[in-house]
C-alpha cells in the first residue's frame, strides 16, 4: 500500500517543472486510487507553462493511464488490479447528477470534484466512472494515447462527420494525427492533412491521410479545392491551436458550402474574423472539448477499440520517453519540434 506522501512533479510557476514529496491525493466521497503508470504531455501542457504565473499546488498531466488500487463499494465492473484510460477531466471527476451528467456530457458537470492532482504523479483519484479498461494486448503506451484519441473521437462525432465524407485536417501534431485516423474509421473517403515538420507528415500518412501538404497558409485549403472539383471539404478539423490563428483559417477554408468545420485546437489568442465569408456559404462552425456519451457509447470506449485494434499506428508518436524525476528535459523536448518529437510520455515502473 501507498504512504502518506508520494513523488510528483509541480511547475514552481516559472514553466519549470520540479519532482518532489508531496502528499498522497485526496480520497474523496467515491475515489479511487490509481497508481499512474504513464502520462503523456499535452500541447496544452506546453501552453499553460508559458502562462503560468504562481507554483501548482497539486500537479497535473491529463493523458494518463495506470493501475487501480483502491476502489470505493459498489458494482463497478471493475477490479483492484486492472489497467485503465483515466478520464481525468471529466468522468472521473463528475457529480452523476446533474442535468449534462444525466446525458453523459461529464465536461459540463456542474458539480465537479475538486481536482486531486493529476498523472504527473505516482497515484492520482478520480471517480470509477472515469476509469476505462484497456484491451490485454494494449501496453501503457497506448493507454496513454486513449485520451488524445478520444478528443478527435467525440469531435468527429459531435460533428455528425459520415462515411463517405471528404476530411480534411489542418495539422498534424497528436490531436490531428488522432483525428485522421478518427477520419478514416469513420469511413472518410477521402484525408488530406497539413504537416508542419517532417515526422508528422510521415505519421500523417501511416494514420491513414491520403494527400498531405504542408503548413504554409493556404497550402491545404487550395489542394483540397483542387482535388475536389472546387467543392472543398464536407468536414474540415482545426486541430493545432495554441498561440496562432493560422490553421482556424485553414480549416475553414478548406470548408465546403454548408459543411462543418470542428474547431478542436484550443486557440489561446484572440482571433480577427470576418464571419460574413461562413454565413454567406452556411458553413456550421462546431466546437469541441473533451469527449463524452454519444449514442450510448462513451468516446473513450471507441477510442480504446481503434488503439486496440493495431491499424492506426499512433504509438509511433511517441518518439520520446523520459521517467518522471526527468521532466524538466522531457517538456524542453516536447518544446522543441526539430528533436524529432510529436508526443512525449513520462513513464513510470
Amino acid at each position: 500500500m501507498p504512504t502518506t506522501t508520494m513523488r510528483a512533479a509541480l511547475d514552481d510557476g516559472t514553466g519549470i517543472y520540479q519532482t518532489q514529496d508531496v502528499p498522497m491525493p485526496e480520497m474523496f466521497e467515491g475515489a479511487a486510487l490509481i497508481r499512474v503508470r504513464q502520462t503523456g504531455i499535452c500541447g496544452s501542457d506546453l501552453h499553460m507553462t508559458t502562462r503560468r504565473e504562481e507554483a501548482q499546488d497539486v500537479p497535473s498531466g491529463h493523458e494518463v493511464t495506470g493501475e487501480i488500487v483502491e476502489l470505493p463499494p459498489g458494482d463497478h465492473k471493475l477490479k483492484v488490479g486492472d489497467r485503465v484510460a483515466i478520464d481525468t477531466v471529466c468522468a472521473g471527476r463528475a457529480c452523476l447528477n446533474c442535468r449534462f451528467c444525466d446525458y453523459g456530457q461529464y465536461r459540463h458537470c456542474m458539480g465537479f470534484a475538486d481536482d486531486t492532482g493529476g498523472g504527473f504523479a505516482e497515484y492520482m483519484t478520480r471517480r470509477p466512472q472515469g476509469l476505462f479498461k484497456l484491451h490485454e494486448d494494449m501496453d501503457w503506451t497506448d493507454g496513454a494515447l486513449v485520451e488524445p484519441m478520444a478528443v478527435s473521437v467525440h469531435g468527429l462525432r459531435y460533428a455528425g462527420m459520415k462515411p463517405g465524407d471528404v476530411v480534411a485536417v489542418a495539422g498534424s501534431a497528436p490531436i490531428g494525427l488522432s483525428s485522421i485516423a478518427a477520419a478514416k474509421a469513420f469511413g472518410a473517403s477521402i484525408i488530406f492533412a497539413s504537416a508542419k515538420y517532417p515526422q508528422q507528415a510521415e505519421l500523417a500518412t501511416k494514420m491513414g491521410a491520403d494527400i498531405v501538404t504542408g503548413a504554409e497558409p493556404g497550402e491545404l485549403a487550395h489542394r483540397v479545392i483542387d482535388e475536389t472539383d472546387g467543392v472543398g471539404a464536407d468536414v474540415a478539423v482545426e486541430s493545432v491551436g495554441g498561440h496562432q490563428t493560422d490553421t482556424f483559417h485553414e480549416a475553414l477554408n478548406s470548408t465546403r458550402n454548408q459543411g462543418t468545420m470542428v474547431y478542436l485546437g484550443g486557440i489561446k489568442v484572440p482571433m480577427e474574423i470576418d464571419l460574413f465569408d461562413p454565413l454567406l456559404r452556411e458553413i456550421k462552425i462546431i466546437s469541441s472539448n473533451c469527449y463524452g456519451i454519444i449514442n450510448g457509447v462513451h468516446d473513450y470506449q471507441i477510442a480504446i477499440t481503434l488503439l486496440g485494434s493495431g491499424a492506426y499506428p499512433y504509438r509511433e508518436a511517441v518518439k520520446h520517453r523520459y521517467n518522471l524525476e526527468q521532466i524538466a528535459p522531457a517538456f524542453n523536448t516536447a518544446f522543441d519540434k526539430t528533436t524529432g518529437a510529436i508526443k512525449v510520455h513520462i513513464v513510470q515502473n
